[in-house]
């Protein structure tokens, strides 16, 4: 039977990572305990084992708890960190970034392509996009972890309206309702020894902070840019780690 936690109007790995978390702030698991294993928690709560998973790793986001391999998952904390920290291997993690963050959108507007952003863009400058900006908190909702602004092709604007409520990111909605396929994601990182003013206040940081800025162009066939985003974070409350995987040769 579905715990009475899982309620209507939330995503249902939300629910589940709020009850976990309540109960470990109150003290029902101590630091250093297991807590229930998956398949304890997925009949729990009602839900899948992919589910519990998503909950789980959002848990840790929280710097609740720690997961090892062949153990379980561990309590570590009985306080949320502010601290968040977002991992990136695969498409799938933009996903699940988008799903255990939420967003709010700030506003939006159609803005007019200059030179410099037409070579980024992979159009010609005078064209004219639409510019989504949003942004994001850490799971708990008490910490804001990003501000982004969204660039799309004017063709796309039908998914600004879903994007306000949606879970997914912006490119898996053009994906979906345009049937076109993201076949590349380009990435660049870089540190901003200066936000702007506007920047620094949607972060609510001092003024003149530095912050991390990660750049995206989302590629799809025949090399066309169906979406650019640019992303800055604050230095002290988010951390970007990537795992590349190596293939080694045989040699004969």
């Amino acid at each position: 039977m579905a715990d009475p936690a899982v309620t209507a109007g939330r995503t249902k790995q939300g629910l589940v990572a709020d009850a976990l978390s309540s109960e470990i702030q109150r003290g029902k698991y101590r630091i250093g305990e297991l807590l229930p294993s998956e398949p304890q928690l997925s009949q729990r709560f009602g839900v899948s084992r992919h589910t519990v998973r998503a909950a789980l790793r959002a848990l840790q986001q929280l710097g609740l708890v720690s997961s090892q391999q062949g153990v379980g998952t561990l309590v570590q904390d009985t306080r949320v960190q502010s601290r968040y920290s977002h991992s990136f291997d695969t498409a799938e993690d933009l996903l699940q970034y988008a799903a255990s963050t939420p967003v709010r959108v700030l506003g939006r507007d159609e803005v007019e392509v200059d030179a410099a952003r037409a070579a980024q863009f992979g159009c010609k400058a005078g064209e004219h996009w639409w510019r989504l900006c949003t942004l994001r908190t850490n799971p708990s909702g008490r910490t804001v972890v990003g501000y982004s602004e969204i660039y799309l092709p004017l063709a796309f604007g039908a998914v600004l309206d879903e994007a306000a409520t949606s879970r997914e990111p912006v490119f898996a909605l053009v994906e979906r309702r345009f049937h076109e396929s993201i076949v590349e994601i380009q990435q660049d990182i870089a540190c901003v020894p200066r936000l702007s003013r506007e920047e620094c206040a949607h972060l609510e940081l001092p003024p003149r902070s530095p912050g991390l800025e990660i750049n995206r162009r989302y590629v799809g066939r025949n090399g066309r840019v169906l979406e650019v985003t640019r992303s800055v974070h604050p230095p002290e409350v988010f951390r970007y780690s990537m795992r590349v995987q190596l293939r080694h040769g045989t040699s004969t």
